[in-house]
């Protein structure tokens, strides 16, 4: 009966040595912030265009990085029109231009910026040259 109460307290010391053993020593794992990458956001703006007219569509970049505006048709591939990049406002074209420019319809982006995040404006316009309204498309790709 004694060589069994040995045995059983020699198996309950081990078994604790043992959990001891494998507990005593744990591992830290550091885990980092996942961060989901954004690409960045594509919008296409078709309108008309009148004479004498502009019009103006609104974004909002949601981080700072290059927005890029392509006007890709502008009533045909020669019609020379205004095209600008800025902050909304009050007013009739309701965009205030930090970058305004004279160009025809391309496949490449007429207009590139760096931007912080925040609330942003292209314009096309008249430069004084349509004789009628014309359609017109453009993409704007943003942060």
């Amino acid at each position: 009966m004694r060589a069994f109460r040995l045995v059983a307290v020699l198996v309950v010391v081990l078994g604790t040595a043992s959990l001891t053993i494998s507990c005593g020593k744990d591992s830290q794992t550091t885990t980092s912030p996942t961060t989901t990458p954004t690409s960045p956001t594509t919008s296409t703006f078709v309108s008309r265009l009148t004479v004498k007219g502009a019009v103006s569509r609104s974004f909002t970049a949601t981080q700072a990085g290059t927005v890029s505006v392509t006007l890709t048709n502008a009533g045909g591939p020669f019609t020379l029109v205004g095209l600008g990049l800025g902050v909304p406002t009050t007013g009739i074209a309701r965009c205030a231009l930090n970058t305004a420019i004279s160009t025809t319809p391309g496949a490449s982006p007429q207009i590139t910026a760096a931007v912080d995040a925040g609330s942003y404006c292209v314009t096309i316009y008249d430069l004084g040259n349509l004789t009628e309204t014309i359609d017109f498309s453009l993409t704007v790709v943003f942060p």
